[in-house]
């Protein structure tokens, strides 16, 4: 599925935008707020600010656009569609707008965001980000609930170590069960691991694991992955499935 991105103007500080988590990117843009890089003449540049290797995904970033026609029209696009009507650069040829990095399911994905000079079509500048979805992965999906699982999680950029809660759902719900899954490591905060999330003898019934960056379980984190997983006494398996992903704002 693609995303989509929109802009629209905002000439108050950055950050009036209301997060919402859509498979669809949002944008908004800030004519002011910060202070743009000096540039050599009849140069273009485009940064992002706060500069890093790798992005959540849904987290806001500033882009500044400075050596551009003073007073001209600058389109922002992606993959070649302009995200907004084009921006007026203020006196010193500078746009600073606000972006959302989109949002999706799975994997990374690498972004490029040129800015495009209207009154003069010989000055662009372009930058790559990378962003990476919230995401954990689980196998084999089924199986004995002691089996040892494969563990592929990326995107918790909220602490240095990736924790597992179970917790039993129903009537019988006892109290989570908190592991230590391991370290987060790399420029998209990743996590490998094998490691065995329920017992022996574990009673049939719905459990939720929660993975998040925390010690210990609360619900309702705003980094988290989460899985619904059913033991059977018949068959003698455990099935997990995932219900969601919620990034932080």
């Amino acid at each position: 599925m693609r995303s989509r991105a929109s802009l629209t103007p905002d000439h108050h500080a950055a950050g009036g935008a209301a997060l919402k988590k859509w498979i669809a990117a949002s944008l908004a843009l800030a004519v002011t707020g910060l202070t743009a890089p000096a540039t050599a003449a009849g140069a273009a540049t485009l940064i992002v600010d706060p500069a890093k290797p790798c992005y959540r995904e849904l987290t806001t970033v500033h882009l500044i656009a400075d050596g551009f026609t003073p007073g001209g029209p600058v389109t922002i696009s992606r993959d070649g569609t302009p995200l907004s009507d084009p921006i007026t650069a203020d006196s010193a040829g500078v746009i600073q707008p606000t972006l959302t990095l989109p949002g999706f399911v799975r994997g990374e994905q690498l972004r490029t965001y040129v800015a495009s000079d209207g009154s003069n079509p010989a000055l662009t500048a372009q930058v790559s980000v990378l962003v990476t979805a919230t995401f954990v992965d689980l196998q084999p999906q089924s199986g004995p609930p002691s089996r040892p699982l494969r563990i592929s999680a990326r995107g918790f950029f909220g602490g240095s170590t990736l924790f597992a809660h179970v917790v039993r759902r129903g009537k019988h719900a006892g109290r989570p069960h908190n592991m230590r899954v391991g370290r987060v490591r790399g420029d998209c905060m990743k996590v490998h691991a094998r490691k065995r999330l329920f017992e022996r003898g574990t009673g049939a019934g719905r459990y939720l694991v929660q993975f998040d960056t925390f010690r210990r379980y609360k619900a309702g984190r705003k980094v988290e992955s989460e899985f619904i997983v059913t033991v059977s006494p018949k068959a003698g398996t455990a099935r997990a499935s995932s219900v969601g992903v919620s990034p932080a704002s």
